[in-house]
C-alpha cells in the first residue's frame, strides 16, 4: 500500500526521514527541471523508464518522479500500515535525471535563452533542446483549480471589473496626514 508524503510525514521519522539540506554553494542555482515535466531515468534500478517529476527539492539538489525509485519501509503496525511494510518513493539526484524533449521522446541536454516578445517586449527564459532546437514548454499544474467553486462569499465579474477608484493627477490618494505618516513611517514623533 502506497501513502502520500503528507501522511508518512505524520505517521513517523522512520518512514519520512527528514533531507539534509545541503550548503548554499553546492545547491544549484539554475534549474532546468520543475514540476510536471517528463524525465527520464539515466542511472539506477529505473534506467531507461520515463516519469513526470511530482517535487523538486531544490535544498537537496533531488527530484521526486512518480513510480519511480520505489522501496519497502519496514514501519510499526497501525491502522494506515496494518502489514507493517509500506512501499513509497525515495527522491532521485538531479544528475541522475535527464529531461526528454516533447517531439522525439528522448533523453536531451537543454539550453536557457532570453527571448524577447515582440509583441508584448517583455523578456522571458526558454529552454530550447540542443538535439531538435526546439522549445520545451513549461507545464503549469492547475489540478488544484479542478476544486474551485463560487460561494457566497466570492465576487462576482461584473463587482470586479468595476472601477472603484480614479486618480485625479495632482491630487493625492490619501489625506494629507495620511500620506505624512507614510512618507516618515521611521521617523519617531513625539
Amino acid at each position: 500500500m502506497r501513502l502520500h508524503r503528507s501522511v508518512l510525514a505524520k505517521s513517523s521519522t522512520r518512514a519520512m526521514p527528514r533531507d539534509k539540506t545541503l550548503p548554499k554553494e553546492k545547491q544549484l542555482k539554475f534549474w532546468k527541471i520543475i514540476k510536471g515535466d517528463s524525465v527520464m531515468v539515466i542511472t539506477g534500478k529505473d534506467r531507461g523508464k520515463i516519469g513526470d517529476v511530482t517535487e523538486v527539492l531544490r535544498s537537496t539538489n533531488k527530484v521526486y518522479v512518480r513510480g519511480m525509485n520505489l522501496v519497502h519501509k519496514s514501519v510499526p503496525k497501525s491502522k494506515e500500515t496494518p502489514h507493517g511494510k509500506l512501499q513509497k518513493e525515495m527522491p532521485i539526484h538531479i544528475s541522475n535525471v535527464s529531461l526528454v524533449d516533447p517531439s522525439t521522446k528522448m533523453p536531451t541536454k537543454v539550453k536557457v535563452r532570453r527571448f524577447r516578445n515582440p509583441e508584448t517586449d517583455i523578456i522571458e527564459m526558454r529552454r530550447y533542446s540542443t538535439s531538435t532546437g526546439k522549445i520545451i514548454p513549461k507545464n503549469i499544474d492547475t489540478n488544484y483549480q479542478k476544486d474551485w467553486k463560487d460561494g457566497p462569499m466570492d465576487s462576482t465579474p461584473d463587482v470586479v471589473n468595476k472601477t472603484s477608484f480614479e486618480s485625479v493627477p495632482g491630487v493625492p490618494p490619501f489625506p494629507s496626514d495620511v500620506m505624512r505618516e507614510i512618507a516618515n513611517r521611521y521617523k519617531k514623533t513625539y
